[in-house]
């Protein structure tokens, strides 16, 4: 049985490429969430949250200083739909907040374990 010289260097580049990707995997779990979570608060204008109807519908939900207001959004026009009240946009923003991971072994384990207690229920 021969192997043939592509299936070889294919192996290569994987044993090669995998790990620099596992570490930069890492590297954006692990210190990437808090620069994300800067990257989306904005000064003045931000939007906490946005769902589409269809491909050119949405509706979303913007904070602007510090009102919040829904808002219709569609290719033609953008409307004022109403303004929230301001426990509503703490509620919003609390859920919105991204965690910041400070132990990848606790990361695995709680999916690891997520997936073994799914994969006993299925027998």
């Amino acid at each position: 049985m021969a192997v043939d010289g592509e299936f070889l260097v294919l192996i290569f580049k994987i044993i090669i490429f995998l790990p620099f990707i596992l570490v930069l995997m890492y590297l954006s779990l692990k210190y990437g969430s808090t620069k994300l979570q800067k990257l989306q608060d904005g000064k003045y204008m931000k939007i906490l949250d946005r769902v589409a109807l269809s491909k050119d519908n949405s509706v979303v939900v913007v904070k602007i200083g510090g009102k919040a207001y829904a808002i219709s959004s569609s290719s033609r026009e953008i409307r004022i739909l109403f303004e929230l009240p301001p426990e509503e946009v703490t509620g919003i923003e609390s859920s919105k907040d991204i965690p910041q991971i400070d132990d990848m072994k606790k990361l695995f384990k709680k999916h690891i374990m997520k997936k073994d207690v799914k994969d006993e229920n299925k027998i």
